[in-house]
């Protein structure tokens, strides 16, 4: 499986243009050849850049510049003279000089020895550097946050990711590496609960205006959703008088006497149905007032029927459980007028309650009833019908099917039927485009074996890229396909081995071993042929709770650690399943920014309120929050936010240099919900992580076991294991839960070897690539150092 950084369409592609340099940067470059006196083609951060040298072309290989303009070939620059290092050397006097240099050159009149260290490495990756970015550098390594190590490490990991070292950047990085656990900071904030509850008064019209407020939306949305709530507070008895107030007050406030006159109406009836017919009668006559906020030409066929068959229940539920029929034709009839129904429909309706009204005045109570009753129940029987042999396709019925045997009966819940209606066309969608997925993959292995077989050793440059296609739409599949979301274990694993297969059929036909590659892409082939989708009970359950959660109006608090322990039980409890491991970190919001971006690059709609359903952005509201005595709660927000955006810059992709990836990934343990670091290191495979041959490491701070740490290293597939851990007996404990665990990865497509146990200990010595720190830390002598990427990988010192 390939797995691939997110990228916003043609990205890729603005990778190879000429670097973008603005004025007063500064870089240092290597003069790869001379055209003139004074132009000379250079090299900064890997590419070929054109430049006129204002006083001439340094003798010199290596210089250091100043961007002074733009030129219609490239750009106008000044070296910054001074001794440069020799070519080879070692880091000496002469160094120290040039950045001293350079420094002064930049405004830094006494430069510190950190920032001279901090602004080599920069430099030395080809980092640019302006007048603003070394103030901010120097402000940081003058300030009080954290120790002398930590700053030095975090400056280290920016040269290696090549960040510009501008305040909001240092400080996200910083966080990143060194601040609070986005899990203690999410506590934090949600301690703060029931200090805003007791402003509010646990008020679900509170919670309602703090939902409002998010977007600025229509007057008669709000009316809608203020509208739910009163429904919601009339089923569970919670909350009803304040939501009745704030729903008169959202219709007061929408300026249309219409919608006010509606509302009064509507909640008068609903009062009366609520004394004479219980809370259910009453909940569907509010409910009224959401539906008019759907636009009726945005309703699908599913959804108008799924309404008609509701309004028609509960008329016929009026009917049946009133006491008097007087009343009961009186409600009816208004329901009717207020409805939006077929005209043929309202007039069978109204010439029923005519019936029925005459049958009535007449003494013939009984029959009035059963009148009406049969009319409800005739047009009820003529809906399904006429929607299963217009609209259904064998995909709808199928998924129909399995929703109503399946999933209600067992949900131990009562959905709302919308939600069961979307849930199914969901399904169904998905059923169909794994159709075609299976279609269309089978026909290119098909097309691959007969080429294989045709040609023989002369395939490989033909068929090579046909695999890395299938490939790609396997992995596409895997990720971002929906009919993937909702499969079972089993599938997916077979989906990761064909995966998996295919690559070693590449390999096999790069070494001419073509027979045993076509064998492997027949095995391909009649492994996705047999797959049949069938929806994950477990998984489909989960989606619906998860629906009809966010379907409730909360407060953002309140969402935020919702979302928050979510997320954290997708990452522990997911079977080994790679997709919702990914969906976890889609919760958490880690590629937010990425996935926006690629739905407005690419010409798409306005991201829908369901796209946007992760952490980050409730943080990001909460930090724009102006509710007052709210300043600790957006301060709090904020943090994580910087700690997330530091997170996301060391994970973007930079071409010419190794993958180098940094999470905190959040897990339940116990019950509680902790914090797992993970490192990533692979050499560079363009766009892609190579997942064959990288190293990774997990740490992780147990209650029980102390420091623990994980090293895989990967070599071909071929797959060692250390664990880290200074408990007695630790060997022990741990060998059964392992030996499952390199079972699921021998499933995928690793070959596993070694497994061994070592303790955690602090080396002495430094990495390649790392300047020992020159200051005490005594802060740093009571834990274990954190591990840290560097620029020849990272360097977990355990």
């Amino acid at each position: 499986m390939q797995i691939q950084g997110q990228q916003v369409q043609g990205q890729q592609a603005s990778q190879e243009k000429p670097a973008q340099m603005r004025e007063g940067e500064v870089y240092r470059a290597r003069v790869e050849s001379r055209l003139s006196d004074r132009e000379a083609m250079i090299s900064i951060r890997g590419q070929q850049v054109h430049a006129a040298f204002e006083g001439g072309v340094p003798e010199r290989d290596r210089v250091n510049i100043e961007v002074k303009g733009k030129t219609e070939e490239g750009v106008r620059v000044r070296e910054i003279k001074g001794d440069s290092r020799r070519e080879g050397g070692s880091r000496g006097p002469n160094e120290q000089q040039e950045v001293t240099r350079v420094l002064r050159n930049l405004g830094q009149r006494e430069p510190s020895a950190e920032l001279r260290q901090a602004t080599r490495q920069l430099m030395d990756r080809g980092v640019p550097l302006t007048r603003e970015s070394v103030s901010d550098l120097a402000q940081y390594t003058q300030s009080n946050r954290g120790s002398a190590q930590q700053r030095q490490q975090t400056v280290q990991v920016m040269a290696a990711k090549r960040l510009e070292p501008t305040a909001n950047q240092i400080r996200a990085v910083h966080d990143a590496l060194h601040g609070s656990r986005l899990s203690d900071q999410v506590r934090a904030m949600a301690g703060e609960t029931p200090r805003i509850e007791g402003r509010t008064e646990g008020r679900t019209a509170q919670a309602g205006r703090v939902d409002q407020g998010r977007t600025a939306s229509h007057p008669r949305q709000d009316v809608a959703r203020a509208a739910e709530q009163v429904r919601i507070a009339m089923l569970t008895g919670q909350g009803l008088r304040q939501s009745i107030e704030n729903l008169q007050q959202v219709s007061q406030q929408s300026g249309d006497r219409e919608t006010r006159q509606q509302v009064n109406q509507a909640l008068r009836e609903m009062i009366t149905l609520q004394a004479s017919n219980g809370r259910e009668a009453a909940s569907q006559r509010i409910a009224q007032l959401v539906k008019p906020s759907v636009p009726q030409q945005t309703m699908n066929a599913a959804g108008q029927t799924q309404q008609l068959h509701s309004l028609l229940q509960s008329t016929q539920q009026v009917i049946a459980d009133s006491a008097n029929l007087s009343n009961a034709l009186t409600q009816v009839r208004e329901q009717l007028s207020q409805a939006n129904l077929p005209q043929d429909m309202t007039q069978r309706l109204t010439a029923a309650i005519d019936e029925a009204n005459t049958r009535f005045d007449s003494g013939r109570e009984l029959k009035a009833r059963q009148t009406l009753t049969q009319t409800i129940q005739d047009i009820q029987q003529a809906l399904p019908q006429q929607a299963t042999s217009q609209s259904l396709s064998d995909s709808q019925r199928e998924m129909q099917e399995y929703m109503r045997n399946e999933i209600v009966q067992t949900l131990g819940m009562n959905p709302k039927a919308v939600l069961i209606t979307e849930v199914t066309e969901r399904l169904a969608q998905a059923t169909d485009d794994f159709k075609a997925f299976q279609r269309d993959a089978s026909k290119q292995l098909n097309r691959i074996e007969s080429m294989v077989k045709q040609f023989r050793n002369q395939a490989a440059p033909q068929v090579k890229p046909m695999l890395d296609n299938v490939i790609k739409q396997l992995d596409r599949q895997l990720m971002k396909s929906e009919w993937m979301l909702f499969a079972d274990m089993k599938t997916e694993r077979r989906m990761l081995g064909a995966s998996a297969q295919l690559h070693d059929a590449k390999k096999l036909l790069s070494q001419g071993k073509h027979s045993e590659a076509r064998q492997i892409v027949s095995q391909v082939q009649s492994t996705i042929d047999q797959v049949q989708f069938k929806p994950s009970n477990q998984r489909v359950q989960h989606m619906i709770t998860q629906e009809q959660n966010w379907s409730e109006p909360k407060t953002p608090v309140h969402r935020m650690a919702e979302q928050f322990d979510h997320s954290s039980r997708m990452m522990t409890y997911n079977d080994g399943s790679a997709r919702q491991l990914f969906e976890g970190m889609r919760g958490l919001g880690m590629n937010r920014e990425a996935e926006l971006a690629q739905i407005l690059a690419g010409g798409r709609d306005v991201p829908t309120d369901a796209q946007q359903r992760n952490l980050k952005t409730i943080l990001m509201q909460l930090a724009k929050s102006e509710d007052e005595g709210s300043r600790m709660l957006q301060q709090q927000a904020q943090n994580s936010l910087s700690q997330m955006n530091g997170q996301q810059l060391l994970n973007r992709n930079e071409p010419q240099q190794n993958h180098m990836y940094y999470f905190q990934v959040p897990l339940m343990v116990k019950g509680e919900s902790e914090n797992l670091q993970v490192y990533v290191n692979s050499r560079n495979e363009g766009d892609q992580v190579d997942w064959e041959n990288c190293n990774l490491y997990f740490h992780m701070e147990t209650s029980s076991l102390g420091p623990l740490g994980i090293v895989l290293n990967v070599s071909d597939r071929n797959l060692t294991v250390t664990l880290k851990n200074d408990t007695d007996h630790f060997a022990e404990s741990v060998e059964p839960l392992a030996d499952r665990t390199m079972e699921q990865l021998q499933d995928i497509g690793y070959h596993v070897g070694k497994l061994s146990v070592k303790p955690m200990t602090v080396p002495e010595t430094a990495t390649v690539g790392e300047v020992p720190d020159q200051t005490e830390d005594p802060e740093g002598s009571s834990s274990a150092p954190v591990p840290f990427m560097t620029e020849k990988g990272f360097d977990y010192k355990v």
